[in-house]
């Protein structure tokens, strides 16, 4: 029903578009924690679903992906459900760095090719530094964080797809 390739792309896709409306809605709304979490809700249900139709066509990697956006996503819902002030810095903020270098590291473990796997670490390192700037002080990357994770978490799968042509023409050259 869909390639391997064009459900990277959704995935690059809503994931870049559903981070810089997470930063429209900051810059915007004083409290607009419900109308990410529908942002977000909406968006990865896309890639979702179609990971649930693709079946036995997709692999493991996919998977990891489903499960940590659910995880990571159903920790934000319940934190906003229980008003879990204490936890919002971190659900809000730096749980969205670590689930990248936790995706991302695993990926570029996964993935074959020398130039996917450089990508995916080097991204997955840039998490970390995120991370670890989050849980310092989440203020000092205010007004342009969800920019940031745009561009080091939806436009790495999107240039996957250029990367892993070139890799199939290397190998059948």
């Amino acid at each position: 029903m869909f390639s391997r390739q064009s459900l990277l792309l959704w995935w690059g896709l809503t994931v870049t578009i559903a981070y810089l409306i997470t930063q429209y809605i900051g810059n915007t709304m004083e409290h607009g924690h419900s109308a990410v979490l529908w942002t977000w809700g909406v968006a990865m249900a896309i890639p979702t679903l179609m990971t649930l139709l693709m079946g036995k066509d997709t692999n493991a990697l996919i998977w990891v992906w489903v499960l940590i956006t659910a995880a990571a996503t159903l920790e934000n819902v319940w934190v906003h459900a229980t008003q879990s002030k204490a936890l919002m810095p971190f659900s809000y903020h730096a749980l969205w760095w670590v689930f990248g270098a936790v995706g991302f590291g695993y990926t570029a473990a996964a993935v074959e090719g020398a130039d996917r796997k450089r990508m995916y670490a080097i991204v997955a390192a840039l998490h970390v530094v995120g991370a670890i700037i989050m849980l310092i002080d989440k203020e000092l990357m205010k007004g342009y964080e969800y920019i940031v994770l745009a561009l080091i978490q939806g436009v790495p799968m999107l240039l996957d797809v250029p990367l892993r042509k070139r890799q199939h023409a290397a190998a059948t050259a």
